[in-house]
Formats: structure tokens, C-alpha cells, sequence
């Protein structure tokens, strides 16, 4: 097994294991663990496209916010977290579920609403 893949194994039982012992909203700490492969591409490192580790952790949050709380959640520990990091290139954020093969009811954007993140994810 690669260190990506156990990487993304051990992410993925820490969120079952946070799941499981609350039904709490998302924490942003989690959301933050589970977007931090994705910061190259996401403050325009050139040349990068976005990559295994970064679409599965993806994959894994899009997976554990599919409450509406969970969701607004996510959205909102990602709106601020975006705050943090002035050279986030939101061009490629917005794309960057799509690039993953990914669909989420909502554009990844400074501005974004979040409580307009509510409705069922196709």
C-alpha cells in the first residue's frame, strides 16, 4: 500500500470515527484536514492539476456532508478557512469539484451563501 493510499485510508476511518461518535455538525477542523491536499492546486501552483489524494479527500467530504447541516457546515469552515489564505485562486476552486468528477450543489466562492447549501447533492 502507498503512503497516498494510506493516507487516504486514514483519513477516511478519523471521519467515520468523528461520524460515528457525534451527530454534530462538521467541525472546521476536519474540513481543514480534508481540504489541506487540495491548497497547491488551489493557490495556483502552475502546472498542478488537481490529484488522487486531493479529489479523494474530496470525495470524502462531499460524502460526509450530505446532511443540510453538514453541508452548511462544510461551507462554512470552507468560506472561512478561504479567508485565511489571500492567494486562493477561486477560479480554481469553483472548478475543482467538477475536475474531480464531483457534484456539489453549490459554487466555491468568496461570497458563497451558505445557507443556500441546503438542497439534496445530485
Amino acid at each position: 500500500m502507498g503512503r497516498a493510499t494510506l493516507a487516504v485510508a486514514a483519513l477516511l476511518l478519523a471521519a467515520a470515527a468523528a461520524r460515528g461518535a457525534s451527530a454534530a455538525a462538521l467541525q472546521c477542523a476536519q474540513v481543514a484536514q480534508l481540504m489541506a491536499p487540495c491548497m497547491p492546486y488551489l493557490t495556483g501552483a502552475p502546472g498542478l492539476t488537481p490529484y488522487g489524494i486531493c479529489c479523494n479527500c474530496l470525495g470524502v467530504l462531499n460524502q460526509l456532508a450530505a446532511a443540510p447541516a453538514d453541508r452548511v457546515a462544510a461551507c462554512t469552515c470552507v468560506k472561512a478557512a478561504a479567508g485565511g489564505f489571500p492567494s486562493v485562486d477561486f477560479a480554481r476552486a469553483a472548478g475543482l469539484p467538477a475536475s474531480c468528477g464531483l457534484s456539489i450543489s453549490f459554487t466555491i466562492s468568496p461570497n458563497m451563501d451558505c445557507t443556500q447549501v441546503t438542497e439534496e447533492q445530485p
